[in-house]
């Protein structure tokens, strides 16, 4: 019994330990843009005087819905600050969540719609991105090691950011001169752009999850014409033109749950990629993941699946 109370009382001690280390969160209103009271939520643990690399997320939810502290993005948060990188989650404003679907009869309609959502996300998301490097050595984080980091919706916003930076002459008026993210991380995102994404200057490194069989945020692209939404496989085929390094995590037969599962299943290879661009080793790397028990699943979906699944 002595033993059984000792084992126990270990336990019950190992995790008090861990959750000591929990990441403390603290919230700063960063923006008022008319009736929208914007905020960021910083995590954060105590683990060292030396200024950390910092991450700044975007939430899902096909820019008409979402929250920067929805519970299924915080075992990334608290692995990555346990892990000595801050994280800091940023609200932006869902410009669809007034659409009206009978107003949309063609699909330029719903796209005309789409380009302001998006341009509307990535103003806040510079403008959250101007908040943390005004405090960063108030926050203990160093401004040249900041990652632009999303999922769904989100991702598109990060994306469009770096491709925005890359492809202006001067860097959009809410950022510092000169500025760019340290690496940009995608969850089953994707770039909105009149042809194949081209790249004016090379962007910073990439990390891209998506699944095959993404209905809702295309795997390769979604357009009417030239212009539309070109995703991750897209984006990879652009940057091997320049030989800009990325990794590229394909995840066969998977769904628009890539946006959330990376955050469950692969926050250590998050934490690795972070690690190598700190470090300047970051490279071009494929990876392929085949989950068990899969049969064959649908890929050639058409503009009209895509617009039926973002209504």
């Amino acid at each position: 019994m002595k033993t059984k109370a000792l084992f126990i009382g270990v336990i019950i001690a190992l995790f008090s330990s861990l959750a000591a280390e929990a990441a403390k969160k603290s919230s700063f209103v960063y923006d008022i843009a008319g009736n929208d009271t914007l905020r960021v939520d910083v995590y954060k643990c105590e683990n060292g005087s030396q200024p950390s690399p910092a991450l700044i997320f975007a939430f899902g939810g096909s820019f008409k819905h979402g929250q920067r502290d929805d519970a299924r993005y915080l075992p990334m948060f608290n692995f990555l600050a346990d892990n000595g990188v801050t994280v800091i989650s940023a609200d932006y404003r869902t410009a669809l969540s007034n659409l009206d679907p009978a107003d949309i009869s063609e699909p330029e309609d719903f796209a005309d719609a789409l380009t302001g959502a998006i341009q509307t996300a990535v103003l806040d998301y510079t403008r959250a991105t101007a908040f943390t490097v005004s405090h960063a050595s108030e926050w203990g984080i160093d401004p040249t090691r900041i990652f632009a980091c999303g999922s769904s919706a989100g991702a598109i916003t990060v994306l469009q950011t770096q491709y925005e930076l890359c492809n202006r002459n001067t860097t959009p008026g809410a950022l510092p001169a000169n500025f760019n993210y340290a690496g940009v991380i995608s969850m089953a995102g994707a770039i909105f752009s009149d042809g194949t994404p081209r790249w004016r200057r090379s962007p910073t490194p990439m990390m891209l999850f998506h699944g095959d069989a993404d209905s809702t945020v295309p795997f390769d692209r979604a357009t009417i014409g030239t212009f539309g939404l070109w995703g991750s496989k897209s984006i990879v085929e652009s940057l091997n033109t320049i030989d800009a390094p990325y990794t590229f995590w394909k995840i066969l037969g998977s769904d628009h749950s890539v946006a959330i599962s990376p955050m469950d299943r692969h926050c250590g290879a998050i934490l690795d990629f972070i690690h190598a661009v700190c470090e300047s080793r970051a490279t071009i790397t494929n990876v392929e993941e085949r989950r068990p028990g899969q049969s064959p699943y649908k890929t050639d979906f058409t503009l009209e699946d895509y617009l039926r699944s973002n209504m």
